[in-house]
């Protein structure tokens, strides 16, 4: 008899916020600040970032409501659509959906953690680059602790997560009441306005969007979440209202306490502004700490994704093995093959290229699930009190126009990655034809 446990509304929405918050919000600002001057210009994006991630949540919060079970994409494109579209959004996710990102969160981890053991760029073990080693054996731990029981995991989630808040928190807590201010200018004046039109901010835009993804993370665990009629939307939207929250105001402090000449092009943000406000010591440390962070964002996707995994595999008896589960209900194999696929993007270097060319899909994705929830929502508008006259039809349609623009920008900008990442997708239809024949 397999177990009933099931993951609480708080493991949900330690799930969202710790597939959102990773190393973008750190990062992204150095590249933000080379073309905007007005700090009240930035917090402008970081909060349409946030309206926007919301919307999207919304939407997905109808469907979850209505089909309440594992798979995300998957189910919901299978069911609003047709079988095949959901198979192929199940088939990118398995290939690179989560893997690669996962592989690129590993290594971002073991670069941190290199840094604050101060090891050697050229360090090996056996001819293997030492980040590399610290990638595979994070994910092997963490894969390992996902292995056991729902219990397990959504005691290690939980403390992960919640400890990344305090974190995250803390700093802004100290940034706002100690330390002194910069001349950054947050006037809402003519300088603001001509930033607010200036091209790098429709650019700065894009890069704030990747920033705040994941916050569809709960849709992923919604058959294994306690009460998921109720539960899950929730988990999504208070998940996505709360990172937003601490965007912006992470965001406010980094402007507050360093000038943006000292920003512009760099990287190390976090680190600029532990530096400022606590001490060089604590600047090294800070490293330390935002590899800290990354471990939560690993264990979301690492718990997520194999989900989709099994959802798929259930439904097509060719790919029975895939959907096996333990006593507990954990979805073992799946787990560990995404484990050897995220470990071989880590040991070939290559996850970075192939995060670009599906994000092009995965957007595409994103955008016909949420037409979905349209469709759906004015089926279920008399029953679900997530539809109602003031909010709905209107969040999904704005997401959608907004959603609409990054496709343009990415297919303009990235052309041969997102053609690349659409021809891998289209494999998955012989794919999709073969499972299915008797």
């Amino acid at each position: 008899m397999k177990s009933k446990k099931k993951f609480s509304l708080y493991t949900a929405i330690m799930v969202v916020i710790a597939n959102m918050v990773g190393t973008g919000v750190f990062t992204s600002l150095g590249f933000q600040v080379a073309g905007i001057k007005s700090g009240s210009a930035i917090l402008l994006l970081w909060f349409i970032g946030g309206i926007i991630s919301f919307f999207g949540a919304y939407s997905y919060a109808i469907l979850g409501s209505f089909y309440k079970k594992n798979g995300g994409e998957y189910i919901f494109l299978k069911s609003a659509y047709s079988e095949q579209l959901g198979f192929l959004s199940g088939w990118i996710s398995f290939l690179l959906g989560f893997a690669a990102p996962i592989a690129a969160a590993c290594f971002a981890f073991s670069s941190y953690f290199s840094g604050m053991l101060h090891t050697s760029e050229n360090a090996h073990l056996y001819g293997i680059p030492m980040t590399d080693v610290y990638s595979v054996i994070i994910l092997f731990c963490i894969t390992l602790m996902h292995s056991y029981s729902h219990k397990v995991s959504a005691w290690f989630q939980n403390v992960l997560s919640s400890v990344k808040v305090f974190i995250l928190v803390a700093l802004i807590m100290i940034g706002i009441f100690i330390g002194k201010k910069t001349n950054v200018n947050f006037q809402f004046d003519t300088h603001f306005i001509n930033n607010v039109w200036n091209n790098a901010f429709v650019v700065s835009l894009f890069f704030v969007t990747y920033a705040y993804s994941g916050w569809n993370a709960a849709a992923y665990i919604g058959g294994e979440v306690k009460n998921p009629k109720k539960n899950l939307p929730l988990a999504l939207i208070i998940g996505t209202g709360t990172v937003s929250i601490l965007y912006i105001l992470l965001n406010y402090v980094f402007l507050k306490h360093i000038q943006i000449e000292e920003m512009a092009g760099k990287l190390d943000i976090g680190i600029i502004y532990a530096d400022k406000i606590l001490g060089s010591v604590w600047g090294r440390i800070f490293g330390g700490v935002i590899a800290f962070l990354l471990l939560s964002s690993i264990s979301s996707m690492v718990l997520a994704g194999p989900r989709v995994t099994n959802a798929v595999a259930k439904d097509f008896p060719k790919l029975n093995w895939f959907s096996f589960e333990s006593e507990k209900g954990i979805p073992k194999r799946a787990l560990w093959i995404q484990a050897i696929i995220a470990m071989a993007f880590v040991l070939s270097s290559g996850f970075e290229s192939l995060i670009t060319m599906i994000g092009f899909v995965l957007n595409l994705f994103t955008m016909l699930t949420v037409i979905g929830s349209i469709r759906v929502g004015l089926r279920i508008k008399k029953v679900s009190g997530l539809v109602n006259k003031f909010v709905f039809p209107l969040f999904p349609i704005i997401f959608l126009a907004f959603q609409s623009w990054i496709l343009c920008f990415g297919l303009y900008s990235k052309t041969k990655e997102s053609l690349i990442g659409l021809g891998i997708t289209l494999l998955g239809i012989p794919v999709y034809r073969w499972v299915k024949k008797a």
